[in-house]
């Protein structure tokens, strides 16, 4: 473990548990309310939610289309500075769509309800979202995950898409970053 890390917080085998279990949920969900194999557009927030989206792809089964954005408000920052921009836009119209936004963390949840607004001013039919991890504690918003595979507390996390400065997204589980250490560490 590198010397940054103080813990696991959850393993790889919790993680895929808990992910596959939610990617059920999700799937009877829509399909009670899906006819005909409609696809579901799944969107992703470029980077972090790479590896959670793709265990979640692993365990699902119904008909979806898969779209990343890259929306920014951390910069090279450990807090976010609350001002979420787009920098990369969905390719495909979502008008008359099920979305399914697919989100790694959900921290202060500024950028998530920015999105959420944004969406539904392109008029889908329904707009949903699951996240693997959910610091409820530090929501600035009213914003709530429809499926989250854990709530989470306030530690400075990385692992499964979380990252420090761009590092630790490749981490098959989630960890706890010394937060001491870091403040003086030579990369």
């Amino acid at each position: 473990m590198h010397p940054l890390i103080k813990n696991v917080l959850l393993n790889k085998e919790e993680i895929n548990k808990r992910t596959n279990q939610v990617a059920l949920e999700i799937e009877e969900y829509y399909k009670k309310i899906i006819p005909n194999e409609e696809p579901i557009v799944l969107v992703g927030f470029l980077k972090g939610c790479v590896p959670f989206m793709g265990k979640f792809l692993e365990n699902f089964s119904l008909s979806c289309q898969t779209e990343y954005m890259l929306i920014s408000s951390y910069g090279s920052n450990i807090k976010s500075s609350g001002k979420p921009e787009i920098l990369l836009d969905l390719k495909i119209p979502i008008e008359n769509r099920h979305i399914l936004i697919v989100e790694d963390v959900i921290d202060t949840g500024i950028t998530l309800d920015f999105m959420v607004d944004y969406f539904k001013m392109q008029k889908p039919k329904s707009i949903k979202i699951v996240t693997m991890l959910d610091k409820v504690n530090s929501h600035k918003v009213d914003i709530k995950a429809d499926w989250k595979c854990f709530d989470v507390g306030d530690d400075f996390l990385v692992g499964m898409g979380l990252d420090v400065n761009e590092r630790f997204r490749n981490l098959p589980y989630i960890g706890v970053i010394d937060t001491e250490k870091l403040k003086n560490w030579k990369w």
